[in-house]
């Protein structure tokens, strides 16, 4: 497993494209905590380890991680094989290394470094080669990304993968006591969306890369001492849906909103600003906004969360109607067939309706099996005591979800436990 570092690796899309990032405490501290996600990665992980150095590993396995324990099964074994077949495919002819510490400082400053999760080096051929799992659904991952399209007098520019090209600089000084570096391949191993992504990099354009980062690590430094408030951070702030995305401080910072507001064509001071009708006489223009979406969603999404959390902490943050904001219950969740009981749903529904307890391709849902069930029966007072004695003992209903609202809104405040993460947004009380 990584150690987590002042300038990270893994967050050096952050910080390499927004040194300005680095102001905000939020940022600073490299322990920010982990997610089921991130610790069910972090379990295909000790796996794909175990089966890149050749220990054996089998479906029952466990591991506990953060106090949860996760079980190998067939699923996550495919994956794991998938990766290691991978690995051991580039590694033939070379000398593997599997998640091994290495140091930066050279090129980050001191006390800088990370683990990549595979590093290969090729003597005969002269080439290095950093290999990530990326066990996630979500996003795809890639290996570099597209600066400058081709035309047709230029190829095409791409900058590397910012995490795996760190790494293949901590490793080229040790790569090169085997053999003359000339190339780098950067790959990206994303089994749950079957892909493969892989850069091929020069050193000298590593190289380039390197100075590039160090330049950042410099200017970061400067915005720590300046403090996040300074003109000189500001100038180092640059929004974008790549740094923006993990970047902890998004909520509060002010090139960011800066940016949504203008992509938006909103005054955020002027409570009854609305946002412009996008200009669509050219395909450039409306391209253009579209591009920028993801951007605008990312920072509605950041002050959503940083409201809600900061509401749970009882912290009390005045809406526009000068009260506090505040949770109220929500509603609860679709009714649904309890999992364990369908086969019992089924045989009481086709009991009653016969052919008709089935719409096409399924057995009714619980709110229609209701509805049908009722009219057959002549209306609910008929219906009721059968849907309460037979029925209504199979149907399962989330409970209801925390709504963050205005402080007079008239519902009650939730009194219920639950966490910031809970919440759901009230979209009509909320777009005053």
């Amino acid at each position: 497993m990584s150690e987590h570092k002042l300038f990270s690796p893994s967050a050096a899309g952050r910080w390499i494209a927004c040194p300005g990032s680095m102001a905000f405490p939020e940022n600073q501290n490299p322990d920010g905590g982990s997610s089921s996600y991130a610790d069910d990665g972090s379990a295909t992980h000790h796996w794909g380890a175990k089966a890149c150095r050749g220990e054996p590993i089998q479906i029952g396995d466990e591991v506990v991680i953060n106090d949860t324990t996760y079980t190998l099964d067939e699923e996550r074994m495919v994956r794991v094989v998938a990766y290691a077949d991978d690995v051991s495919r580039r590694a033939l002819g070379g000398y593997l290394h599997v998640e091994r510490f290495v140091d930066l400082s050279h090129v980050l400053g001191e006390g800088q470094g990370g683990t990549p999760d595979i590093a290969i080096v090729l003597p005969e051929a002269g080439r290095g080669i950093i290999e990530d799992l990326k066990d996630g659904s979500g996003e795809r991952v890639y290996a570099s990304y597209l600066l400058q399209p081709a035309t047709d007098i230029t190829p095409e520019i791409r900058e590397p993968n910012p995490q795996l090209a760190l790494y293949a600089l901590a490793w080229l000084p040790m790569w090169e006591l085997f053999c003359e570096i000339k190339e780098i391949a950067l790959v990206i191993f994303q089994p749950k969306l079957n892909v493969i992504d892989e850069f091929t990099i020069s050193r000298d354009d590593l190289l380039d890369f390197g100075r590039k980062a160090a330049l950042s690590v410099e200017l970061a430094g400067l915005c720590m001492v300046q403090g996040a408030g300074s003109l000189f951070t500001a100038g180092h702030l640059h929004a974008g849906t790549k740094q923006c995305r993990w970047c902890r401080a998004a909520a509060s910072c002010p090139e960011l909103a800066a940016v949504t507001e203008r992509e938006t064509r909103m005054d955020f001071d002027d409570e009854t600003s609305q946002p412009a009708i996008p200009n669509t006489e050219t395909s450039v223009d409306l391209g253009r906004l579209y591009a920028r979406v993801p951007l605008v969603e990312l920072w509605c999404k950041a002050v959503k969360a940083e409201l809600a959390k900061r509401v749970t902490e009882g912290e009390a943050i005045l809406g526009p109607d000068g009260k506090p904001y505040k949770f109220v219950e929500g509603d609860e969740g679709k009714r649904s067939w309890k999992k364990d009981q369908i086969e019992q749903a089924e045989a009481a529904l086709v009991g009653q309706l016969g052919p008709e307890a089935y719409s096409k391709p399924a057995l009714l849902t619980a709110p229609a099996a209701e509805k049908a069930l009722k009219k057959k029966l002549g209306g609910k007072k008929k219906l009721d005591p059968l849907w309460t004695d037979v029925f209504a003992p199979l149907i399962h209903r989330p409970r209801s979800q925390p709504i963050l609202t205005f402080g007079s809104d008239p519902r009650p405040a939730f009194t219920g436990a639950g966490q910031a993460s809970d919440f759901e947004e009230e979209q009509e009380d909320l777009s005053a």
